[in-house]
This record gives C-alpha cells, structure tokens and sequence, in this order.
C-alpha cells in the first residue's frame, strides 16, 4: 500500500490514481480520504492523489495536536516524496484551510487551488455552531458522528458503510484538535497574496457558509460556480456537477 515516511517517523498512507495534471485533495476532520470516492472517477483525466492527513484514517498520528500549518508541512513532505514540483490543490470544508495555508505559504509550489465549501475563517455564527457540534460529538461517540457524516455524504450503502469504517480508525484526539484549531484559524488578511487562479464551489442552500465567499474579493484571480439544490457536501452529493467545474477550471486555467 502506498505509504510514504514522514520525517518524524510516522507512515502516512494517500491513494495516487492516473497521470496527467497532479491534484491533490485535502479532506475535512476525521473523514479521511474517502470522502472523496466520487472524484476517484477524475484519474482518467488527471493524476489524482487522496492523502490521509496524519491521525486520519489510515495515517498514524504524528501529533495530538495538529493544526492546520502543521498539516500543510505534511502535503509538502508528500510532494517531495512524489518529486512533485506543483500541484492543483483541492480543500473540501475544513480541508480548504490547509489547502488555502498550503497556497499561500508554498505558492511555488501550488498551480491552483479549488475550494468546495471553503472559508479563510469561521466567520458566521452557523458555521461556528457545524463546528462546536463537531468537536461535542467527536468527545462525546466519534462513532456516532461517523455516521451522521457517512450518512450526510453518500446515498449508496455500500460507500456509507466504506466511509464510516474508515473514520472509525481516526484518532479522536487529534480529529477534535483539527476542529478546534481551525476554529481560530483566520487567513483572511493574506488572501490578496492568494495570485494562483481560485476556483470557488459552494451549494447554494448552506448559505451561512457561502457568506464567506465575499472574503475571496480580493483575490486577483478568482471564479466561482453556485450549484443549484445543493448544500455544503458537493463533491459527494453533486458529484457530477462539482466534478465538470474542476475539469473545465483546471482546462481553463492551466
């Protein structure tokens, strides 16, 4: 199985799929790579790379407390292994926070960056609350919470029950930290610095998360695609709809 070393000495597990134009896609808290499953389709265009960010998944721990600069050092580590120059990185939710800290403290190393969902900050009363829930059920039955997220993502049987195995091997320590260090986390000050193209993807009923998008302004190249009847989850439950906006976006812009 694929696992690459990282320097402390912890294994770290990602899937690599197809050739082509390299995207990476970083996932939110506790989910691991699975939650991305329906872009796994994507490898017929693209090279596509699903890491499990350490203390997720089938990664070991490197830290009980991570943050999300420490797990931007760790998609570095990654890139090095894979003697990869650059990528296209991908961050669902609150994975969109480690892509955006990748982008701007790394910019050399990012082509582009695409955001399902995605925030500089918990910056609405809605989204904090998605987040402090979170962080109760995760101390309180992480099982639990697997499969309301399971549940909330996919329709298919068989994929739930995939998804929610896979979260249960998350440790729960270092899930709740990723939740609460992010809570803090704010880049909004620096995304004028953000110059690679942005691609913006947000379902248009969670509006308490698509506020943030107004923070993005100042981003001097930057698109963004609405999808219609969908709330936070688009690249699990609009699938298709999230999946032509990468494609077109990364034709278009690289």
């Amino acid at each position: 199985m694929p696992y690459f070393t990282e320097k402390s000495g912890a294994q770290l597990f990602y899937d690599d799929r197809g050739n082509g134009e390299a995207i990476v896609f970083l996932h939110p808290p506790g989910m691991g790579r699975k939650v991305f499953k329906m872009q796994h389709s994507l490898a017929r265009e693209f090279r596509v790379i699903f890491p499990d960010l350490s203390g997720n998944g089938d990664s070991e721990v490197i830290s009980h407390a991570p943050d999300v600069s420490m797990y931007a050092r760790e998609v570095l580590q990654l890139l090095d292994h894979l003697n990869l120059d650059q990528v296209v990185v991908v961050g669902y939710s609150c994975g969109g926070m480690i892509a955006q800290e990748f982008a701007l403290t790394f910019p050399e190393r990012t082509k582009a960056v695409i955001l399902a969902g995605g925030f500089p900050k918990v910056a609405t009363g809605g989204l904090r609350f998605e987040f402090l829930g979170g962080m109760y059920w995760v101390d309180k039955s992480p099982e639990t919470l697997a499969k309301l997220l399971s549940h909330s993502h996919f329709k298919d049987v068989d994929i739930k029950r995939e998804l929610n195995e896979h979260m249960a091997k998350s440790d729960p320590e270092c899930w709740y930290t990723y939740y609460n260090r992010a809570l803090s986390f704010d880049c909004s000050g620096r995304l004028e610095r953000l110059t690679q193209p942005l691609l913006l993807v947000y379902g248009n009923k969670e509006f308490w998360i698509n506020e943030h998008s107004k923070y993005y302004s100042v981003c001097p190249h930057v698109k963004m695609e609405v999808i219609e009847h969908a709330y936070h989850q688009t690249p699990a439950t609009h699938y298709d709809r999230f999946n032509d906006a990468l494609i077109r976006f990364v034709h278009e812009e690289i």
